[in-house]
């Protein structure tokens, strides 16, 4: 096999390696941010919170969508990094 095929097949196992945790990841990651946002903790529900609490909330809120963008921008980068850097050499 040649070197740029054992790149591209690295960079795709790479990829599934991060896929694979993210995936495993994700259940505690939601059930943190479920606890965070409840009656006792931040309160979110309640209409009446503050300016800085409702932030927070939001803040939280989006954590988990912030999280999975970075996580998939990882993947594609491990994936088709070697295909960016071909695509960049031939440029110059």
């Amino acid at each position: 096999m040649k070197k740029k095929g054992q790149m591209v097949f690295f960079g795709i196992m790479i990829s599934v390696m991060i896929w694979i945790a993210f995936s495993q990841l994700l259940g505690p990651v939601k059930d943190q941010i479920t606890t965070a946002r409840a009656v006792d903790q931040l309160d979110c529900a309640n209409s009446s919170n503050s300016v800085g609490t409702k932030a927070t909330c939001v803040v939280t809120d989006w954590t988990l969508f912030g999280w999975a963008a970075t996580i998939i921008s990882v993947i594609i980068g491990a994936a088709g990094g070697k295909f960016i850097d071909d695509f960049l050499k031939k440029k110059q």
